[in-house]
């Protein structure tokens, strides 16, 4: 059996999707708003009876190796990688001349996940330190928590052994070359705690260093991360997340926080579902990966006002886009980590307790000028009018002024297009996917295509028959289809006829239709060339065309009667 074979026998495409996208049953298969587009309605669908799944709104659609290839943004060996972990799978060896560039540096970054582990276990003042933080074993090794010595080429000696080479380990990010003559590379994470970075489907993709000691004070700020590598986009890869997303799914409630630290904890806290943003703010890409699984988010925020009042980044853009946002007050200390050490509960309590936004800001200021600055642009990017009025209500009942007043202020804010974020694409998109309509003949064509394809093994035989003469007379256009297309018209024909309706009537009923859009079609084409004879000099043809014109006429009454 081919890696491919023994991938797909012990993983389904519901496997597979559900680890990125919240599924909702519909009938026999599964639906969620597609991950490649933007939309209101769902019009994304997974068949497990087929192992596929395709979009109706982009017109995407393959097997589980294609959807991880999608979203992922990988190529077909990577996806095998990815689904081959996932499944247990041991790849056949790979030659490493054939392998891609990606998957040597992933490589690369497991080897130096193992180096920092085994850094951390030589070093008890570290260990130390951790336990102090109230950081438990299980939870480091989960986490993959490691250290990186003092000293300027430990990890790249370690790597050269491996047989990497030096210009593999700058692209990953690993090394840096030095700006002195003949000195060079050196590590780039020096004396600092390593918290591997791993995108959605648990790959490390990067580091993120904090120091510790003396020895780590010239390399760098109190944390620094990996740069921007062909792996490791900070503005799109959120911490955390790969190992939140299962809980994200089952809350419905996305939590965020700032630091490593503040995830890890949490996470020992029972807050499974927080994430945490690496050196950015939250970003478009952020709220998209988060959107896939959940339109709720919480957002931690200091204890005082100077706090809230700078922790506020992304929130318009979480609100543009449809989020429900609420706010975690940290009960005590500068960050959830603290809390967590503090008092567990205290933390959890403040995530269980989390308010709206808006709320949040309507009980912090009273101030008419602070209600006008920090209030009112968050109502502007609402894409709910009737939620803008709800709270234009309450703004109202609260400065004890006309709601006019408050509509008045509201509507003189122009909310920019990064506040907006992905709502400033919506239009087009919709657009877009809006333009690409059918023809009322294309669309019952496709119809009766779909409910063949889909029951042309039907045990019936009397229906089977009618069904192997269709594809008979058609099999020039089933044959031209390609697998993608032809799953696409079998989904559709899944979706639209219910169960219990007797099938053989509806083949009968449609092919019924289409005689009656052809006729149609063909007395619209019969009409332009009649006015065309009409408005010349000769009208010999003319008599000929409305004999047949009354011709069809007469039996697309006869059909339409019957």
């Amino acid at each position: 059996m081919s890696t491919v074979e023994q991938i797909k026998s012990r993983l389904s495409i519901v496997d597979v999707a559900q680890n990125y996208i919240k599924l909702q049953k519909a009938g026999n298969n599964y639906k969620a708003n597609c991950p490649f587009h933007n939309e209101r309605t769902p019009s994304f669908f997974v068949s497990p009876a087929r192992e596929s799944w395709h979009c109706f709104g982009c017109s995407r659609g393959g097997d589980m190796f294609s959807f991880i290839m999608e979203i992922e943004g990988v190529d077909f060996l990577e996806s095998l990688k990815i689904l081959a972990d996932k499944a247990g799978v041991v790849i056949e060896k790979i030659d490493k001349k054939q392998q891609n560039e990606r998957l040597r540096l992933f490589s690369l970054l497991e080897d130096a996940v193992t180096f920092y582990e085994t850094e951390l276990r030589k070093n008890q003042d570290v260990i130390t330190y951790l336990k102090k933080r109230g950081m438990k074993g299980d939870l480091a090794k989960s986490f993959g928590i490691g250290f990186a010595p003092a000293g300027w080429r430990n990890l790249h000696d370690f790597l050269k052994g491996k047989k990497y080479s030096e210009t593999e380990m700058e692209k990953a990010g690993m090394i840096v070359k030095s700006t002195k003559a003949q000195a060079g590379y050196y590590d780039r994470f020096r004396s600092r705690i390593m918290f591997p970075i791993f995108n959605a489907s648990g790959e490390i993709v990067g580091f993120s260093g904090r120091i510790f000691g003396k020895d780590g004070v010239d390399s760098g700020g109190k944390y620094i991360n990996s740069p921007q590598t062909v792996l490791y986009d900070k503005s799109k890869v959120l911490y955390g997340f790969n190992k939140a997303k299962d809980e994200i799914r089952k809350k419905d409630i996305c939590v965020v926080v700032e630091g490593q630290m503040d995830v890890v904890m949490s996470h020992q806290a029972g807050i499974a579902n927080a994430v945490a943003v690496s050196g950015t703010a939250l970003t478009t890409d952020h709220l998209k990966l988060i959107k896939r699984l959940t339109d709720k988010i919480i957002m931690a925020f200091d204890k005082d006002e100077a706090g809230a009042r700078a922790s506020s980044k992304g929130i318009d853009m979480a609100l543009a886009d449809g989020f429900d946002v609420k706010i975690a007050v940290v009960p005590s200390g500068k960050d959830p980590a603290d809390a967590v050490l503090d008092n567990p509960e205290s933390w959890v309590k403040a995530v269980n307790e989390a308010k709206n936004v808006i709320e949040f800001y309507m009980e912090l200021f009273n101030d008419r000028k602070d209600i006008e600055r920090k209030i009112l642009p968050y109502i502007a990017v609402l894409p709910s009018e009737m939620n803008k009025a709800v709270w234009v209500k309450k703004i109202s009942d609260k400065l004890k002024i006309k709601e006019d007043s408050v509509w008045d202020e509201l509507k003189k804010i122009k909310p920019t297009p990064k506040q907006l974020g992905s709502r400033t694409s919506k239009l087009d998109s919709e657009t877009k996917f809006s333009s690409q309509k059918q023809t009322r003949l294309e669309f019952v064509r496709n119809r009766l295509l779909g409910l063949v394809l889909w029951k042309k093994d039907t045990e019936d035989k009397d229906f089977k028959a009618m069904l192997d003469e269709f594809l008979g007379i058609k099999k020039d256009n089933v044959d031209a289809l390609s697998d993608e297309e032809k799953n696409k018209l079998i989904f559709e024909a899944e979706l639209f006829f219910s169960e219990g309706v007797s099938l053989k009537s509806e083949f009968l009923k449609i092919k019924k239709e289409i005689e009656k859009e052809e006729i149609k079609t063909e007395l619209e084409s019969m009409t332009g060339k009649m006015k065309y004879l009409e408005s010349g000099d000769d009208h010999s043809g003319l008599e000929k065309h409305l004999d047949d014109f009354n011709k069809l006429t007469k039996k697309l009454n006869d059909i339409i009667l019957l």
